[in-house]
């Protein structure tokens, strides 16, 4: 169960009433990243919420804002995304109205000093430094260059080393002003709250803020013919591995069956990838599947680690058991699924956070929220026929993506793959 309010000034208030917890999520999702950007702003929306934990105006540092969540006990965070940034904050629920103040001070006031901004430059280019040092992040990330190239749907949240170190204050603050505005922001609170209370301190703190109408993202566009294998060498142990192919976008009705496909094929110690891959052939460590949905596009992903004297013959037999799959699987296969999303969508429910989470990405992404019982009728409607007929369309060899990062000199390898 979930309330919604509105302000004037467009700013949406959703609650999640959780009276048994002694815990509350507050969460600040705002319509940034890397999306709006621009290739000369990549990383921007990523700088942005580094800055916001520096200070605002009545807690002037950063110092200031940690302790006054930390001295309840509480913990704070925030993600950037591609088409989402939040700002959360897990705190005992006695802490939660004040948590609104800092959570929508930070949003609305924050101080950014030149000084800090510089600082923080530093610091995000080391996180851009650790990126090298994952072998298995970096082919998420040049999986999603391959299948979406030449676009910020495809590029790195965190932009790159020179786009980072070339952003001004100036830039960070133009930013803040069009994408930081009431419209185009949701406040979540989640927990052992009451939803008058959370609508009054919203209103209290961020009901005059002026209203606006935030900055355009970018939508997609096609391939025109760009290469399908992208390889990464680097001197690493294992190969790093992963296909990729387009699927369907954020609210699109055959998102469900995508799901349970993925739960059946790569999820999970009992998935099809998995018990060959790993238990029949010892081939990998780490196998699994996951599917990506955006606003106007998606990709179903699969991802393994393997000797890279193993590469080609892992990527063969995954390609092979998801050829398998589509060609027909039992009933019982797909109920199994359905019980495995039933289950870990109930077992998400019990944590603030999640439901938060759940609460918040709807209403900002779809601005629409869908109850747990309605989602779990959804994929309860999902038959045999729509899970290999949707499957049939998208995992196609002639749309597939590869990115391969390990020691490899070339793309040899992985010739005549597709």
């Amino acid at each position: 169960m979930y309330n919604t309010t509105t302000l004037p000034n467009g700013l949406r208030i959703v609650t999640g009433e959780m009276a048994h917890t002694r815990s509350a999520t507050l969460s600040v999702y705002v319509g940034a990243g890397s999306r709006y950007e621009t290739d000369e702003e990549a990383g921007l929306s990523h700088f942005l919420e580094h800055m916001l934990f520096k200070g605002a105006s009545r807690r002037p540092t950063a110092k200031d804002i940690a302790e006054a969540i930390e001295s309840v006990g509480g913990m704070h965070n925030a993600a950037t995304d591609r088409e989402v940034t939040v700002y959360y904050a897990k705190v005992p629920h006695t802490a939660a109205m004040e948590t609104i103040d800092i959570l929508a001070d930070m949003v609305r006031a924050p101080v950014m000093d030149a000084k800090e901004l510089e600082k923080e430059r530093h610091v995000i280019l080391e996180e851009l430094a650790a990126i090298e040092d994952s072998p298995a992040e970096l082919a998420g990330i040049l999986i999603d260059e391959t299948l979406w190239p030449h676009q910020p749907l495809g590029r790195n949240v965190g932009g790159t080393e020179e786009s980072v170190k070339s952003l001004p204050l100036a830039a960070v603050n133009r930013y803040l002003r069009a994408q930081y505005v009431p419209s185009n922001m949701v406040l979540v609170a989640a927990g052992n709250v009451r939803h008058g209370e959370v609508v009054e301190a919203a209103q209290k703190w961020l009901g005059d803020m002026p209203a606006a109408a935030p900055g355009p993202w970018f939508g997609i566009r096609g391939r025109n013919g760009a290469d399908r294998i992208a390889v990464r060498e680097k001197s690493t142990e294992q190969a790093h591995l992963c296909i990729a192919y387009p699927a369907v976008p954020l609210g699109h009705p055959d998102r469900f069956a995508l799901d349970l496909l993925s739960t059946i094929l790569g999820e999970g110690m009992s998935s099809r990838l998995f018990m060959e891959l790993r238990e029949e052939r010892a081939l990998v460590y780490d196998v699994h599947t996951y599917p990506s949905e955006f606003r106007d596009a998606g990709s179903f992903t699969i991802y393994a680690g393997c000797d890279p004297e193993n590469a080609r013959l892992t990527l063969e037999v995954a390609l092979a058991e998801t050829d398998k799959l589509l060609k027909g699987m039992p009933e019982a296969e797909l109920e199994k699924g359905k019980q495995m999303a039933r289950g870990r969508i109930q077992l998400r429910m019990e944590d603030t956070r999640a439901v938060a989470g759940w609460l918040g990405s709807q209403a900002l992404l779809l601005d629409k929220i869908e109850t747990v019982d309605e989602v779990v009728a959804h994929i309860d409607a999902v038959t045999q026929d729509d899970v290999l007929r949707v499957g049939r369309e998208l995992l196609k060899p002639s749309l597939a993506t590869l990115a391969a990062v390990g020691p490899f000199e070339d793309r040899d390898t992985f010739a005549g793959l597709f």
